[in-house]
C-alpha cells in the first residue's frame, strides 16, 4: 500500500492507494466503527457491481443504511440532499454516524456536503470508484451542490476522515469515462509536474485503454501526492490551491450551458484547458513551441461537440464564478508546461478570443 498524508493539523488524514483495498474495508474502517449507524451513499451502477463488498461489511457487524442517488450531475441538487437527509433521520442516524461515499465525483461531492451539514457535521470517508474522483475530487474536502446559475455554488470545505483508493475499481469503467478522468491528471502535468504531461503525451492510448496499469498507478499516486501537498499548504484556496482551478473557469461554464448533460466534467475541463492555453499564449506567457505541444496532446482526447455555446452566455456564467474575488477574476494560466500561475489580468476580450479559437 502507498500512502500520502494530507496535513491539516487535527483534520489531517491519509490517502491510501492499493490494489484490492476494497476487499479489506472491514479492517480499514474498523477504527471508525463503534457500533453506530453508517450511511453508504452510492449510485445504482456501483451497487450492482459491488453489493458483495457491502454485504461483507454487514456480516462483520457494520450497521449500514444504503442510499442510492443518481449517477450524474442531477444528484448534486439541494432536493437530492434533502432526500438523503430525510432518509438518514428515518434510519436513526445521529452525530456519531459515519457516511461512506462510494462512487465517482458526484457521489463524493454530494456525500461530503450531506455529511458537512447533517446535524452540523458528521464524519465521512471517501471510497472513490472513478479515476477523476481518485486523483482529484475525493481529496481536499470540497463539497457542493449546483444551482441553475452555476456549478458548485453552494457547499463547504469539509475534510473526510480518510480517502481509500483502489485502482481495481477502474476495470469496469468505459473508455469515455477514463479519457474524461485523465483531464484531471494532465491538469497536474500542466500546473505542477511536467513528468505527468510527458507520460500522457507518450502513452496516451495505453492510458486511455488502461493497458499500462503500472503507469496508470504511478500517475494516480503522483496526482494524489500533488493534491495533498497543495491542499496541505492552502486548505481554503487563498493562494496556491487556486492553481487547481486550471481549465475549470470556462469548463464549468460549458457544463452549465449544457445543463450538465451530454458532456462529462473532465471533457468540459479539457475544453477549458484549451481556452486557458490559448489565453496564456495570446498574452505572451506560453511560448509557441510549448503552446503547440500542449495543443497536440489535448487534441488527442476524444471530446463531444459543444452545443448552445455563445460568448455572452459564457461571460455571464464566468461573472458569477467563485474565483471572482474583490471584483477581479482569478484565472489560472501557464507560463510553461509544468508551471501554473494565477492571473488577474484576463479580460473579456481574452475569453472571447479563446472561445472563437476553441469552441
Amino acid at each position: 500500500m502507498q500512502s500520502v498524508t494530507l496535513s491539516l493539523g487535527e483534520n489531517s488524514y491519509s490517502i491510501d492507494v492499493a490494489h484490492g483495498l476494497r476487499n479489506q474495508l472491514s479492517v480499514l474502517l474498523a477504527p471508525y466503527n463503534k457500533g453506530q449507524q453508517w450511511v453508504v451513499l452510492t449510485q445504482q451502477a456501483i451497487l450492482d457491481h459491488y453489493a458483495p463488498i457491502l454485504n461483507e461489511l454487514a456480516a462483520q457487524g457494520y450497521r449500514l443504511k444504503v442510499i442510492v442517488v443518481p449517477g450524474d450531475e442531477s444528484a448534486k441538487h439541494i432536493s437530492v440532499a434533502e432526500n438523503v437527509w430525510t432518509q438518514m433521520v428515518e434510519a436513526g442516524c445521529d452525530r456519531s454516524s459515519v457516511l461512506l461515499a462510494m462512487g465517482g465525483g458526484v457521489v463524493g461531492d454530494l456525500g461530503g456536503f450531506v455529511a458537512a451539514t447533517y446535524m452540523r457535521g458528521i464524519p465521512f470517508i471517501q471510497l472513490p470508484t472513478t479515476l477523476l474522483a481518485m486523483i482529484d475530487s475525493a481529496i481536499g474536502g470540497k463539497t457542493a451542490v449546483n444551482l441553475a446559475a452555476g456549478k458548485n455554488l453552494v457547499g463547504a470545505i469539509y475534510q473526510p476522515k480518510a480517502v481509500l483508493v483502489d485502482p481495481e475499481f477502474l476495470t469496469t469503467l468505459p473508455r469515455r469515462n477514463v479519457i474524461s478522468s485523465l483531464a484531471e491528471a494532465i491538469k497536474y502535468g500542466f500546473i505542477r509536474d511536467s513528468s505527468i504531461f510527458d507520460a500522457i503525451e507518450g502513452n496516451y492510448e495505453a492510458l486511455a485503454s488502461m493497458s499500462d496499469t503500472r503507469l496508470l498507478n504511478e500517475i494516480i499516486f503522483k496526482s494524489c501526492a500533488i493534491k495533498a501537498q497543495v491542499v496541505s499548504n492552502d486548505e481554503f484556496e487563498n493562494g496556491e490551491r487556486r492553481l487547481l482551478n486550471y481549465g475549470h473557469t470556462i469548463g464549468h461554464a460549458f457544463e452549465t450551458i449544457q445543463s450538465y448533460a451530454g458532456i462529462y466534467h473532465g471533457e468540459a475541463v479539457l475544453y477549458g484547458m484549451k481556452c486557458a492555453n490559448f489565453i496564456s499564449h495570446r498574452k505572451g506567457l506560453l511560448s509557441d513551441a510549448a503552446f503547440e505541444r500542449a495543443q497536440i496532446v489535448l487534441n488527442r482526447f476524444e471530446l463531444p461537440e459543444l452545443s448552445n455555446v455563445t460568448e455572452q452566455r459564457v461571460l455571464d456564467i464566468v461573472s458569477h464564478d467563485k474565483k471572482f474575488i474583490n471584483g477581479k477574476l482569478n484565472f489560472i494560466l501557464i507560463d510553461n508546461i509544468g508551471n501554473g500561475i494565477v492571473s488577474t489580468d484576463v479580460s473579456t476580450e481574452d475569453i472571447v478570443a479563446s472561445l472563437v479559437a476553441v469552441a
